[in-house]
């Protein structure tokens, strides 16, 4: 018994221990973020035990699945990265028309949206890495078409998740400055204002909540996703969005798995002239929480989206497919469903109107 005890009082210790410093490296380590207070989540209908929940149950990979999709991984035979041309910079194909709607996709889920003298950012992750840490984590194929200094003033930056490759810590210390205001989902604000982003320019927002600013309207939408840095998971919050700007809409997808709510998402706030829609990333052992192709082209359909704008592909590597695959497959399926693309390369401005070439890419696979 007297060793027993004196065994219990060790683990005792050592848990202890590492709880010190498991907050010693959070609060050391600025990237990592901060989690928010969760008492002020307990009556929402979708927070429970502590956590945000799904709008359907959403099964998620175990550590005990974890080896074969790992091994999978290590022996894939696929183009895990573009030929050394693949890199980019800043060009005008709308006309220069600033009356106009233009989009420019900046890499991932990074799109820069311009009306007139107005500036929305949605995820910008426009550093080396989507990753805590400057020497390690998923590396981008191509330096960002327009460096975060390069930016113009911005009046809102929308952010869909907490995750590494869609907020990134270098990039909003970089930008935060001249953002007129950030909306994100719930919880997330706290990690903003461990980085230095000022109370007033933080707006949090719940789902079917609305943001008003100047001429345009956000308004966060359910997704299928989950949320996390460093240990914490499903403390923030996750979302899409419907934006108006300037008599337009536009539909951010964020990060998402395939559900039954994109119907509902078109209903309320659509329909959209464009759809920004997370293609890549995908796999078998996550289907619940990424969009392939084909399950993109239907929630697109499902939101009441005019032109399909591809996002969350050709920047990182973060699944078992190739680096071009998300765009071949979109491909076939635009044309089976009889949807309209645009497809810029990274750096492009375009309008609703451009004319943009979809299998741009292909130039740059390294296995020609």
């Amino acid at each position: 018994m007297k060793f027993i005890g004196k065994a219990l009082l060790s683990l005792l210790i050592f848990l202890a221990f590492l709880a010190v410093l498991t907050g010693m490296v959070r609060h050391l380590h600025k990237p990592f973020g901060r989690p928010p207070q969760a008492d002020a989540y307990t009556h929402l209908p979708h927070y429970r035990e502590g956590k945000f929940q799904n709008p359907v149950e959403t099964p998620m990979l175990k550590v005990t699945e974890s080896w074969p999709v790992m091994k999978r991984y290590l022996s894939r035979d696929v183009e895990k990265a573009p030929a050394p041309s693949y890199h980019f910079r800043e060009q005008m194909l709308s006309g220069g028309d600033t009356s106009l709607l233009q989009l420019n996709w900046l890499g991932h889920a990074a799109v820069l949206i311009r009306k007139g003298d107005s500036y929305l950012l949605t995820d910008p992750v426009l550093t080396e890495r989507a990753s805590p840490f400057a020497f390690a984590g998923p590396k981008r194929y191509f330096s960002s078409p327009i460096a975060p200094a390069d930016l113009p003033p911005i009046d809102a930056v929308i952010i869909s998740h907490d995750h590494y490759d869609h907020l990134d810590y270098g990039t909003i210390i970089a930008i935060h400055q001249k953002v007129k205001q950030f909306i994100v989902p719930l919880g997330v604000g706290a990690t903003l204002r461990y980085w230095g982003v000022p109370a007033e320019k933080i707006s949090e927002l719940d789902w079917w909540q609305p943001f008003e600013l100047r001429e345009f309207r956000i308004t966060a939408a359910p997704a299928r996703h989950f949320s996390g840095r460093f240990l914490s998971q499903n403390n923030t919050f996750w979302a899409s969005y419907g934006i108006e700007f300037g008599g337009q809409k536009i539909y951010f997808g964020g990060d998402s798995g395939y559900f039954g709510g994109y119907e509902e998402i078109g209903e309320k706030l659509g329909p959209f002239d464009v759809s920004l829609m997370p293609i890549g990333a995908y796999d078998v052992a996550w289907a619940n929480i990424h969009l392939n192709p084909q399950e993109a082209v239907q929630a697109h359909l499902e939101v009441q989206g005019g032109l399909f704008f591809p996002t969350h592909w050709g920047t990182f590597d973060l699944a078992l497919h190739s680096w071009y695959e998300p765009m071949e497959l979109l491909l076939q399926e635009a044309d089976r469903a009889g949807i309209s693309l645009l497809t810029p390369a990274p750096g492009q401005w375009i309008s609703p109107a451009s004319r943009t070439d979809p299998q741009w890419w292909a130039a740059h696979r390294a296995r020609n």
